[in-house]
């Protein structure tokens, strides 16, 4: 080998090593982002269901947390939504004092809405299992309307 091929030998190692890094980080990083999605989407899936068998009932909002990284994604009409986490209050159907943390995806003008103290928010939750709710989107939009 001649002197040059050394270096160049080192060169495309440390190449590899570094592109070997940044792909390795890639999908450490899309894993991370889809199951942080995943557990935000949740709560509209629950919807899909609630939304036609649930029982409705109204909650307080105790505490609104947004998500550590300032996630945010593109909504369903292309506006940007952010990931919160709402603290509820709520009594269900038996009169017992329930509560809840709902992780879900908020369009960024609705956030403020959710700011105010005590604000009421309309949830739909399984009678046979009420720790499982969901934001009655009806009454409590989520995003805002748009015009056709």
């Amino acid at each position: 080998m001649t002197p040059g091929m050394e270096w160049e030998t080192l060169l495309w190692g440390f190449f590899g090593v570094v592109m070997a890094v940044v792909v390795l980080g890639g999908i450490g990083a899309v894993g991370y982002m889809r199951k942080e999605n995943g557990r935000y989407t949740a709560e509209a899936r629950r919807w899909a269901v609630l939304g036609q068998s649930g029982q409705p009932v109204e909650a307080v909002v105790r505490n609104v947390r947004m998500h550590p990284n300032n996630m945010t994604r593109g909504g369903s009409r292309s506006q940007t939504v952010c990931a919160l986490v709402l603290d509820v209050a709520y009594t269900d159907a038996t009169g017992t004092a329930r509560t809840a943390s709902i992780p879900t995806f908020v369009e960024d003008a609705l956030v403020p809405q959710f700011l105010a103290p005590g604000r009421i928010v309309h949830l739909r939750y399984d009678p046979s299992d009420p720790a499982s709710v969901a934001i009655d989107r009806t009454r409590t939009p989520l995003e805002l309307p748009r015009a056709d």
